[in-house]
């Protein structure tokens, strides 16, 4: 068969092919740059092909159709062993019971092929683990950071509050008081002082009793006054009562000296004439003497 025959042949097959792809209403199958286009009597060999190539192969198709139902037959070729068949009526349906949950998600309750429906449908009880939360007033804040509840929407919150364990603090004479801070405490922690006890010897200066650093006084034991100090509150002498250069202490406590004079020892005389008296000075004498002189004796003689 010469060239040409060959051409007139194919020519032949394409119009047998292209006149029932026509006839079927096929299109080309889209490529990467074109859009299908239905088969007319100008469509190449290409095309042609293309379009029988598109025929989607649906094998065997079975469906049941309830009353009233209808069934679009899909696109494609078929293999002849199919059915269609309608679902028994006239009364005697066969309808399915069905049980369910409720759960987070909307349900369509259906029911499976062939029944014609539902008989029922049992609903169970809500489970344990869904709850009625509208009652919840806690929020983010009211929550251990780290853990998770549902607020009264039924929307997870996360917690905010912060978690502070064991809070431990130390006040001293500088560190008065304690902030606690905002959140949870596991209750093992302690705010405290460290109590320290003293003793003292009264001095005569005045003394200032303070703690060590780091700790608070608990108490401050003071010991009797030393017998070297003595209740001086009953001295009256002053000090025109005390020999000069002498020192005591006065009823106050303040230190005195003294301011009368030593006059020692006095020896003093008189002549019952012209000296009758004489005058002792004033301040302390060891002891001495007045004495009268022999004058007036003598004159008593001479008389």
């Amino acid at each position: 068969m010469n060239i040409a025959s060959q051409i007139t042949r194919i020519q032949s097959d394409r119009d047998q092919l292209r006149t029932k792809a026509i006839e079927l209403k096929l299109s080309t199958k889209p490529g990467v740059d074109t859009l299908a286009k239905a088969i007319t009597n100008t469509s190449n060999l290409d095309d042609v092909a293309s379009a029988f190539d598109s025929i989607e192969d649906q094998g065997s198709v079975s469906a049941q159709v309830k009353e009233g139902e209808t069934y679009t037959i899909p696109k494609g070729y078929h293999d002849g062993t199919g059915t269609i068949s309608g679902v028994a009526g006239g009364g005697n349906y066969s309808l399915q019971s069905k049980t369910v949950s409720p759960t987070k998600a909307n349900q369509q309750i259906t029911p499976d092929d062939g029944y014609y429906g539902l008989s029922d449908v049992s609903v169970n009880a809500i489970p344990d683990a869904y709850q009625n939360v509208t009652s919840v007033t806690a929020g983010a804040a009211d929550v251990l950071t780290g853990k998770v509840i549902v607020d009264k929407n039924g929307k997870q919150v996360a917690g905010t509050m912060a978690n502070n364990g064991a809070v431990d603090k130390k006040l001293d004479t500088t560190t008065l008081s304690y902030t606690v801070p905002a959140g949870y405490h596991n209750g093992k922690g302690t705010v405290k002082i460290s109590l320290e006890e003293k003793t003292a010897t009264p001095t005569k200066s005045a003394q200032t009793i303070a703690p060590t650093a780091g700790s608070v006084l608990s108490n401050v034991r003071i010991e009797a006054i030393p017998a070297k100090y003595q209740d001086v509150s009953s001295v009256t002498a002053g000090a025109g009562d005390v020999l000069a250069g002498k020192k005591v202490v006065a009823a106050d406590g303040s230190v005195v000296e003294g301011t009368m004079p030593n006059n020692g020892a006095i020896s003093k005389t008189i002549d019952g004439l012209a000296t009758t008296s004489v005058t002792i000075a004033a301040g302390y004498t060891s002891g001495g003497t007045v004495s009268l002189t022999d004058d007036i004796e003598n004159a008593l003689a001479a008389i």
